[in-house]
């Protein structure tokens, strides 16, 4: 795809970067091409491994438009399928969280192992053993690191530790291999995968857009430090919030759509995941290192805060995305000293489009 030139925003703007053009954001062929080679090509975040921990425990998501499930193997590995019965391509297990010893389709109770071959078909006729030992799921390729799991819809993938970029020695120290699952939650956006990205890529907005987390963090220390594929971001907290604050000033994002937040005692697993060129299914995954019943309610304050920010973003961001779409805007100047987070993003998104 050829990159159309970009018009600065205004004469002194040479000396500061512009964003990637508006159109970017809505055009469906830009999002087509997003969709092929990235999502479909590229490592991809999936979930965290405490969802999956036992045989038999599975999650299935839609990713870009292909539903796909990762599960426990009865032999204790880690498996990964399209979710796509080869049958008459319904669902083999409807999307959520849960617990199986068999993958049975949807439609007409075809039955796959956790292998992914075909078990059983029920009434099929004809030679059923021989098309259950001909049929298998799609396979992906999965991995996991530090308990989080990975997946690669590509036949050949990229390298895994490339994927990975900095994110292994960004979390060194930080114990998220302890956490337990405690819930998950999920937030429907009107905009573009990228309006959030971007919004989560710099803390310029905090003072004007967050005022319960503004009395947390120290705005004055706050740094967004990015290369090899991640943004870390780091603030200090206000000395007479030290006891209070749920926050522990560590949040660090994945090329391309995920976000690690680090509490105090826990940590929230943040998938941004497109589904359609102006739509967005934002998903959590709250994990913490105590999940019994006596520390409910300090977890439960953790996530209260958490969802009261996310409306925060979700407000925000569904405005600039329909001013993104209206036609009037084309680009921005970002800011030097609070948006080099932002920058980097873009600098990715354009390699993308300019393969």
């Amino acid at each position: 795809m050829t990159i159309p030139a970009q018009p600065r925003a205004q004469d002194n703007a040479a000396q500061n970067h512009l964003t990637i053009p508006a159109a970017w954001y809505h055009a469906p062929e830009f999002y087509e091409a997003e969709r092929e080679k990235l999502f479909f090509s590229e490592w991809q975040l999936f979930c965290h491994e405490a969802l999956v921990e036992k045989p038999g425990q599975y999650v299935a998501y839609t990713l870009a438009g292909r539903p796909l499930l990762v599960l426990r193997g009865k032999d204790g590995q880690l498996k990964a399928f399209h979710n796509v019965c080869r049958h008459r391509a319904s669902m083999v297990l409807k999307e959520g969280v849960g617990t199986t010893q068999v993958l049975r389709c949807m439609y007409h109770g075809w039955v796959y192992d956790t292998d992914g071959q075909l078990a059983k078909a029920p009434g099929f006729g004809g030679d059923e053993k021989d098309l259950c030992e001909r049929t298998h799921l799609f396979n992906i390729h999965v991995k996991s690191v530090s308990g989080l799991v990975f997946i690669c819809m590509a036949e050949n993938p990229p390298p895994f530790e490339k994927a990975l970029g900095g994110l292994v020695a960004a979390l060194q120290g930080s114990g998220i291999e302890g956490f337990k699952f405690f819930s998950t939650a999920s937030h429907p956006m009107k905009c573009n995968w990228k309006t959030y990205i971007e919004n989560y890529m710099e803390g310029y907005h905090i003072p004007v857009i967050h005022p319960e987390l503004n009395k947390d963090v120290d705005f004055n220390t706050y740094k967004v430090i990015v290369g090899d594929r991640i943004a870390r971001h780091e603030t200090g907290i206000r000395p007479e919030r030290a006891d209070v604050a749920q926050n522990s000033g560590l949040w660090v994002w994945l090329w391309p759509n995920v976000a690690i937040n680090i509490y105090k005692n826990g940590m929230n697993l943040e998938i941004v995941m497109p589904t359609g060129p102006e739509t967005t299914e934002l998903r959590y995954c709250y994990l913490f290192r105590d999940v019994s019943e006596a520390a409910r309610e300090e977890n439960q304050r953790a996530i209260d805060l958490s969802f009261l920010v996310t409306q925060e973003d979700v407000d925000i961001v569904e405005i600039v995305q329909k001013n993104l779409s209206a036609g009037v805007y084309h680009v921005g100047e970002l800011s030097p000293r609070h948006e080099n987070g932002v920058v980097y993003f873009h600098d990715l998104v354009r390699g993308i489009h300019a393969k």
